[in-house]
């Protein structure tokens, strides 16, 4: 008789451990085989799948309601799930082409501050040949405000201008702050320079592909912004 419960009770962990570590199905299978051979090779009559003691019985029952609870609420075991399509990581776009007319319009609205200033001092802005820039939003405000910034700390500052220009790699913002407006009539005056001959702008916070110079000319000041455009994509890419 104690044999006969010593074997159930290694069946209920055997049925425990086969729920767990392969699944409900097995659990019941080992429930079911377990109870089948302990009737037959312990309990008596032995070689007999009948059982004669009404303990032997009532154990056997006990077994199999136990063995049934435990797969029934064991969880499920995890399965490797294979053929599992490989999973990029995604890479942010680029940043996408931004209309400096529109940063402009937004910061000199009537009621931004700026504007008010602007309209206060009688600054008249041009910017018939600006374009679209590879730069993100956040970055074009940054640029103008600083740029707007240094200009208006001119006392002389008559007339802003702004112009785009272009060469291989490189996309140019030129701002001039006019001291003297119109311009002097038959007298050379110089609207772009090299980085090289010209002083370095430091502007807190601006983004690794941008650099900035200035220069003078007598009748203003010119603040050159270079975009680095294959710096752009990179520098965007990897954030």
């Amino acid at each position: 008789m104690l044999i006969s419960y010593i074997a159930l009770a290694v069946g209920t962990i055997a049925a425990l451990c086969s729920s767990v570590l392969v699944g409900r199905l097995a659990g019941f299978s080992v429930t079911a085989l377990w109870s089948a051979a302990t009737a037959y090779f312990i309990m008596a009559p032995t070689y007999s799948l009948r059982v004669s003691n009404s303990r032997d019985l009532t154990a056997l029952a006990l077994y199999g309601a136990v063995g049934l609870v435990i797969a029934r609420t064991t969880p499920r075991a995890k399965q490797e799930v294979r053929n599992e399509p490989e999973i990029r990581k995604t890479v942010p776009p680029p940043a996408g082409l931004v209309d400096l007319m529109i940063v402009l319009a937004d910061l000199t609205s009537p009621s931004s501050e700026l504007g008010e200033r602007l309209r206060q001092r009688q600054i008249e802005i041009e910017a018939s040949l600006l374009r679209s820039f590879r730069c993100s939003y956040v970055d074009a405000v940054r640029i103008l405000s600083h740029i707007f910034a240094a200009v208006l700390a001119e006392p002389q500052l008559r007339r802003i201008s702004f112009h785009a220009g272009r060469r291989p790699g490189v996309e140019l913002l030129f701002v001039c702050a006019h001291w003297v407006w119109p311009p002097p009539l038959q007298e050379t005056i110089t609207i772009g320079q090299c980085d090289s001959d010209s002083s370095r702008a430091e502007f807190p916070g601006w983004p690794s592909y941008l650099t900035a110079t200035w220069f003078d000319n007598r009748y203003g000041r010119t603040y050159q912004v270079s975009f680095g455009a294959l710096n752009a994509l990179s520098t965007r890419g990897n954030e």
